[in-house]
């Protein structure tokens, strides 16, 4: 059994949980005029701004400082606070491992926008003297840096993920932390989300005619959009037995958790709530639990005239009559739709509602919408509350449900481990400047073309013209890939997911989109433009163009997020969570990533000057994943397995660390038969982790001499040398990708049934 054991918010209403839930019962709204900045032009300026949190409102100073990671750790820090969890003298956890699942999407957005609008110049070139600025600003921007502030201010911690599927971000990472504790990855799970306001996102949301002037109102017949919000939250999981063991008494039980997608449209829900039914019945089947045992819905609730009416008939079709008996309420019109936050939170207050049996209100509800007939909650309730559950769904259609429930009295009972599933490679695809490859022909990956660094339009003509002409550019790229690793058109497993890795995601587009807002002002963006700035959007782009309504979710970690997809995905397979996955590593071609964000992340240790100065190129690759059984079962061609992955963040030796256990943990094994060592690029830090394995004999191949230097190089890495593999040129091949910070070391070989 899964506990939760300590819970932290920062929301409008409070600068911890314990005030924000207070001023929630009481029905009190915290939505405001924003401060944050000027907004000229905007059709509304009611948001719910955290402007009652001290730390957050007064720049601390340093360069990776961003509000987004103050939200986040002051959250953070109540929920370890909460959960009795401290660093010994030390600085350790007392022999406990303790992992960090953290989500967003706006990152340090509202610090770096500003520069962004002024940074390139109008034929595309950077501006030396706004590089000159940005060298010393930019540090916050990555999706990944408030993550890694939140590692470096509060760990050591074993394991780091950062994810982005935008609105579900939240409870994704608390369904990821869920999974490591399954794994017996971790002991302990430090997850959440915080997102901060931005000029991108309110004007983008402002574009796109989606925000209430009037404030938020879910479920009201009135309701015109949703309000935004900023906030952080967060929740400390473990396993029941761990819990008892250090005498923690805990707030309440995580016992089910789903993730589904759409595959429907980038910002619109899929009228029939098809997805969210198939999440939410997977989640209460994980929990072991009836629609009647429900006693109540914490709903996802934005008061857009096309999300309530969904969420609704999706309800109904789940639970039936019996839906009529539950009480069911929004929390959005109190405190706004704080995005990539927004699940985490509601999960803090769902888990509040039922330790202190008190249901709270649906606030700026008055006159109830005949198409949603729900037991609404119109000012708060006492009730027993034995399971309740908390929706979330997302931009792309990434939708996400958690249950959780009341902690059952006597001494807990360890819950047997899921059986680890052996996982496969059943597919493989690269595409470089010049080349397109898949299946086993990505073995022999080309020299680069004599020309550009770009990849070629014709190389792009696979795509479905129709299907892809609201694809931005990284997302075309990324779903080119996937097709052809998955096996081409014509896919008929819809339950297929995706993890997409992205360092920096659309910065340059993020760019063009400030820099008209700056100049034409809020009314004249783009609302077409705007969806594909989320980080989480190619991901959605992919799913819907596929046609895939398994998980899917964006993670980062800079120049190994290629390798952090594929472990992600690699989890989600082994704990049962998805059957097949397409792992995809993309990276466009950008002058603010070449001139500024990779001379600011690069691996200071570079081996090779030659390498360092290397022009960067774009490319993409992709991998399909499946357990082994289901591979079988449907016939699909093998053509590697997953050994082992060795992961490791800030500073840990991964051959010296021993504090981890499970498929995922340990020293990195040495080959039996023939082997070979396939790199993105090399660097000092994989140099050592290679000498001082068993592969430092074995022969080398670098896959930037061939594909190019960019962040996703070490995707294609992984796709050579599981097609290395399948062609019989090696029955082992170890990847490894090292980052500021972080460092993967992946063994492929040969299947063996």
């Amino acid at each position: 059994m899964i506990v939760v054991t300590g819970l932290g918010a920062v929301t409008a209403l409070g600068s911890t949980l314990a005030e924000t839930w207070e001023r929630l019962v009481r029905g009190e709204c915290g939505l405001r005029e924003l401060s944050l900045f000027e907004a000229p032009g905007y059709r509304s300026k009611l948001v719910g701004e955290a402007t009652r949190v001290a730390g957050a409102d007064a720049h601390p100073g340093g360069n990776d400082y961003s509000r987004t990671s103050e939200l986040g750790l002051l959250a953070a820090r109540e929920a370890l606070a909460h959960a009795g969890l401290s660093r010994g003298p030390d600085g350790s956890w007392g022999g406990r491992r303790v992992g960090l699942v953290m989500g967003g999407s706006t990152a340090g957005m509202l610090e770096t926008e500003s520069l962004l609008a002024v940074l390139v110049r109008p034929e595309g070139t950077v501006d030396p003297a706004a590089r000159e600025e940005a060298l010393g600003r930019m540090l916050s921007h990555p999706l990944s840096a408030p993550t890694d502030r939140l590692a470096r201010e509060l760990g050591p911690f074993a394991r780091v993920r950062t994810l982005s599927s935008a609105c579900s971000s939240g409870a994704n990472a608390i369904a990821i932390g869920a999974s490591w504790l399954e794994l017996d990855l971790v002991d302990v799970v430090l997850c959440g989300a915080a997102d901060a306001l931005c000029r991108v996102t309110l004007s983008g949301f402002n574009a796109l005619a989606a925000i209430d002037p009037a404030g938020a109102k879910p479920f009201d017949r009135r309701r015109k959009g949703l309000t935004l919000g900023e906030a952080a939250g967060f929740v400390v999981i473990e396993r029941a037995e761990a819990a008892s063991a250090r005498k923690k008494d805990a707030v309440c039980t995580l016992l089910g958790w789903a993730t589904r997608s759409e595959a429907h449209h980038i910002t619109n829900p899929e009228p029939t709530g098809a997805a969210p039914i198939r999440a939410m019945e997977a989640s209460l089947a994980r929990a072991g639990l009836a629609p009647s045992e429900i006693d109540y819905i914490n709903a996802h609730g934005t008061g857009t005239p096309l999300n309530d009416p969904m969420e609704s008939r999706a309800l109904a079709r789940v639970f039936g009559s019996h839906l009529a008996e539950i009480p069911v309420s929004s929390n959005k019109g109190q405190i706004g739709h704080t995005l990539a936050a927004a699940g985490a939170v509601e999960a803090a207050i769902t888990a509040l509602a039922i330790a202190e049996g008190t249901i709270p209100p649906t606030g700026g509800l008055e006159e109830p919408d005949p198409e949603c007939p729900l037991r609404h909650v119109l000012s708060a309730e006492k009730r027993e509350v034995r399971a309740a559950m908390s929706s979330s769904f997302a931009f792309g259609g990434m939708d996400t449900v958690l249950v959780l429930g009341r902690v059952p009295k006597g001494p807990p009972t360890p819950a047997p481990r899921p059986t680890s599933k052996r996982v496969v490679v059943t597919g493989v695809a690269s595409l470089t400047p010049g080349h397109l490859l898949s299946g086993e022909a990505v073995a022999t990956l080309p020299s680069l073309p004599a020309g550009g660094p770009a990849i070629e339009p014709g190389l792009l003509a696979g795509l479905d013209a129709d299907r892809a002409r609201r694809l931005d550019r990284a997302s075309r790229l990324a779903a080119l890939v996937a097709e052809q690793a998955l096996g081409g058109p014509g896919l008929t497993d819809a339950d297929v997911g995706v993890v997409l890795g992205s360092a920096f995601g659309a910065v340059d587009a993020s760019s063009a989109f400030m820099r008209r807002l700056v100049e034409k002002g809020a009314r004249l963006v783009s609302p077409a433009d705007f969806p594909s700035l989320v980080p989480s959007s190619p991901a959605g782009h992919v799913s819907i163009y596929l046609g895939l309504k398994g998980p899917s979710m964006v993670v980062a970690d800079l120049a190994t997020s290629g390798e952090c997809a594929l472990t992600h995905a690699f989890e989600l397979i082994t704990a049962g969570e998805a059957s097949r996955l397409a792992v995809v590593a993309v990276e466009e071609r950008s002058a603010i990533v070449e001139e500024v964000l990779s001379v600011l992340f690069d691996d200071d240790d570079a081996s090779s000057d030659a390498q360092s100065a290397a022009k960067r190129r774009e490319g993409a690759a992709a991998l399909a994943l499946a357990s082994a059984e289901v591979a079988g079962q449907r016939g699909l061609p093998i053509f590697a397995e997953i050994a082992s992955i060795r992961s490791w963040s800030t500073g840990a030796d991964p051959l010296a660390r021993t504090g981890a256990s499970g498929p995922l943990a340990g020293p990195i094994p040495a080959p039996v038969g023939e082997g070979v060592v396939v790199l993105g690029c090399t660097h000092t830090h994989s140099e050592e982790v290679l000498a001082r394995s068993g592969w430092a004999s074995c022969p080398r191949v670098v896959c930037s001499d061939h594909a190019g230097t960019h962040e996703a190089v070490g995707g294609v890495a992984l796709t050579v040398a599981a097609a290395m593999i399948a062609r019989g040129e090696a029955s082992e091949a170890l990847c490894v990708g090292t980052a500021r910070g972080s460092g993967y070391a992946v063994v492929l070989r040969r299947w063996v049934p």
